[in-house]
């Protein structure tokens, strides 16, 4: 009798592990959980600094929630390029709807994928190649972004230069810390997110070479933001993306803004000792046209925001 109940309390437990064994697919994913084909594109938010004239990397994997991506084989990217809302389209991969995507990209160490060395390098506007140092060639991304239900998601991954890399004071370059490189990368559903597009009209009223605009969080802009405080990480370093204004014409814009209110604020550069570095001089006064505020601008999904601003006068003097 009591071997009888053995057995049966054996074969009960076999049947529960066969359950949940055919429950689950090859990657351990329900069966009954919907999955989205997703296809991931890579970003850049501008440099700014103008001694470079470009950046290029050497991604040899990319995995979201543990998977690599399909199609995808070790790619020489030039990063820089892929700024104003262009991207570049990395692969493939099927993710649960519901879940949240956790990004990880892993750099080639030694060569491109031409065979040359540095793998990571920035070329100057002298024509000269300047490796790109990191202490690590795993990033993980700490953002994340959700999976919708629909039928093609598309995940933005945001590598903000302008955070991620450092000079010294000998010229080398280099990746900022690992938890820094790790929190100026973005990630976001495209689905979710708009673009805020701009002119400034009276743009030669800066006198400035170059005026940086920065997209922050509505309230979470403080004064200190401004000064990097001699620390790995760039000043304004909180902002969500930044852009630099385009040219004499004054247009600007900002992309794959997720949905949320934010403060925009002018920042204008002079290389004021011509050592070929831009140097901060100040956040501008500007007049926005309309019922809008720069401190309220709203953004929602699949939209694009258009403002017109003029300057009105340099602040922080």
């Amino acid at each position: 009798m009591l071997l009888t109940k053995f057995s049966k309390s054996i074969l009960f437990g076999v049947f529960a592990v066969l359950l949940v064994s055919c429950s689950q697919d090859e990657d351990g994913m329900n069966e009954g959980g919907e999955v989205s084909s997703t296809s991931v594109y890579l970003t850049d938010s501008p440099v700014d600094n103008p001694e470079i004239s470009g950046v290029f990397i050497t991604v040899a994997e990319v995995q979201v929630n543990g998977k690599a991506l399909e199609g995808f084989s070790k790619s020489t990217i030039e990063i820089s390029s892929l700024t104003e809302g262009k991207t570049k389209l990395l692969g493939n991969v099927d993710l649960e709807i519901g879940s949240s995507s956790n990004v990880v990209l892993v750099l080639e160490e030694n060569s491109d994928a031409a065979g040359n060395a540095p793998a990571n390098y920035v070329l100057t506007t002298g024509g000269e190649k300047k490796a790109l140092l990191s202490s690590v060639s795993r990033i993980e991304v700490s953002d994340k972004a959700e999976i919708l239900q629909a039928e093609q998601n598309e995940l933005i991954i945001d590598f903000d230069l302008r955070k991620s890399i450092v000079q010294n004071s000998e010229g080398n370059y280099s990746f900022v810390s690992s938890g820094n490189l790790s929190n100026s990368i973005r990630v976001a559903n495209r689905a979710e997110t708009g673009t805020i597009e701009g002119n400034i009209s009276n743009y030669s009223a800066a006198g400035a070479e170059a005026v940086v605009v920065y997209a922050y969080k509505a309230g979470s802009y403080s004064e200190s933001e401004a000064d990097a405080g001699g620390s790995s990480a760039a000043a304004f370093s909180n902002a969500v993306t930044s852009t630099a204004v385009a040219g004499a014409g004054g247009d600007f814009s900002l992309h794959f803004l997720e949905e949320g209110e934010y403060e925009l604020i002018f920042a204008s550069y002079e290389d004021e000792d011509n050592d070929g570095k831009l140097e901060y001089q100040g956040r501008l006064e500007m007049d926005l046209a309309g019922e809008l505020t720069l401190n309220e601008v709203m953004v929602e999904a699949n939209t694009t925001v258009n403002l017109n601003v003029a300057i009105e006068g340099l602040l922080n003097l």
